[in-house]
């Protein structure tokens, strides 16, 4: 969401989703380009059989940021979505 501005990824904290944030969204959108995303295995994203570890969402996060966002961006996460990308 947003057209301009800095960019912004939420990422959710354990047991949440992408909509964790969705009260956050709309108002920085203001401004900025910001995307939330759920990490696999949470909300209504993909749930493979495959073990779940902070490596596999940090892998992630960053195929995410490179692919789509593209540029540095800004972190705002929760719970294991605050270090999940360290």
């Amino acid at each position: 969401m947003g057209q301009q501005g800095s960019p912004v990824l939420f990422v959710h904290g354990f047991g949440a989703s992408w909509e964790h944030y969705r009260d956050n969204i709309k108002s920085l959108a203001e401004g900025n380009r910001v995307w939330a995303l759920s990490l696999l295995g949470f909300g209504r994203s993909e749930k493979p059989d495959v073990v779940y570890t902070q490596d596999l969402w940090a892998e992630l996060i960053r195929d995410f940021i490179v692919e789509v966002i593209g540029e540095p961006v800004v972190l705002v996460g929760n719970s294991i979505g605050g270090t999940s990308w360290l």
